[in-house]
């Protein structure tokens, strides 16, 4: 595994970071346990969680986890948006709904539409920072987060100082590491122009539908850049374009021959490294419960076959693409 060392983070921050959103929300706490130890047993260091992830349950099992691991990681966490009180019929009919929407995948959007009635989003207040960092270490099991961001902020967030000031005492007194943000590109944007004080750190959706962004990235590299939904994209998946690259003649036939059809692991491949390599993106983060998924990406970071001059071209490539897959092409 490839990692960073970056003050103030205390331990090594591995570039491929574990998402912790289906912790207790898709996953059973075992289910959730087995990917937490198969991560860490590879060598994964840094877990992505927020104070909505699993309906609110996300950091509790991280924080049991890693109870007695905690100078070994680098947790980041959020807050900003709440997960919804949950009465006691909902807790108990959650394993029941997983086990339905695993056995008819065809529920899994109405399922997804009913969890995103069960948040509060936009909680920028003084009081809710308060309050949900409060509760984030305790559920962490910890006195301390190595990375606190904004979840899903607004453009106007940027312009509260009294916010920004409050976390920038978190981070004075030792309570946070690294503060930072997570939004919507043109936010990231924003943000990387005005370098409002004291975030340095950003999380941000970047996948093979946007590898335009890149040009910002590499701009702003000196920030610790986190890259989220590698393998999402708005008009089409990720498989569809390396198939579109696959069969692109103007691509090197050495380059195309690497793109071998049928071989689990050249996506991936591609698509993390794409991310990773000469981007100035610091980790990216997948969602990753099962175990095979979990060992397939490592195995992608660990030993990429494409040079950085091939995964160059391929990110050049690819930023041709997005209006060709949106149109069905």
């Amino acid at each position: 595994m490839r990692y960073l060392e970056r003050a103030p983070l205390e331990a090594k921050m591995s570039v491929l970071g574990f998402g912790c959103a289906a912790l207790l929300g898709r996953s059973s706490r075992s289910e959730s346990l087995t990917a937490l130890g198969t991560a860490f047993d590879a060598g994964i260091t840094f877990y992505d969680t927020a104070r909505s992830y699993g309906y609110g349950g996300s950091e509790g099992v991280l924080g049991d986890f890693f109870a007695k691991r905690r100078d070994k990681v680098v947790i980041c966490t959020k807050f900003g948006i709440l997960p919804a009180s949950q009465g006691g019929w909902k807790q108990k009919i959650k394993p029941i709904a997983r086990v339905v929407v695993k056995a008819i995948p065809a529920l899994r959007k109405a399922a997804q539409q009913q969890a995103a009635s069960q948040f509060i989003v936009g909680q920028f207040d003084l009081a809710t920072l308060k309050s949900s960092f409060e509760i984030s270490l305790r559920e962490l099991r910890t006195d301390y987060v190595d990375i606190l961001i904004l979840h899903a902020a607004p453009a106007s967030v940027l312009a509260q100082d009294d916010l920004l000031e409050a976390m920038g005492r978190l981070v004075e007194n030792g309570k946070v590491r690294i503060a930072g943000i997570s939004a919507e590109l043109p936010v990231i944007s924003r943000y990387f122009q005005e370098r409002q004080k004291p975030l340095t750190t950003a999380q941000f959706a970047l996948n093979l539908s946007l590898m335009n962004f890149v040009t910002e990235t590499k701009k702003n590299a000196d920030l610790l850049l986190v890259a989220n939904h590698p393998f999402g994209g708005p008009g089409g998946n990720a498989n569809a374009r390396i198939d579109l690259l696959r069969n692109d003649a103007s691509l090197p036939q050495t380059l195309r021959e690497k793109l071998v059809p049928g071989d689990p692991q050249v996506l991936p491949e591609v698509v993390l490294n794409c991310i990773l390599d000469g981007t100035g993106i610091s980790a990216v983060i997948p969602a990753m419960m099962q175990v095979p998924h979990i060992t397939s990406n490592v195995r992608a970071v660990e030993n990429c076959r494409f040079s950085s001059a091939e995964l160059a071209l391929i990110r050049q490539q690819l930023a041709t693409f997005p209006n060709q897959i949106a149109s069905g092409l």
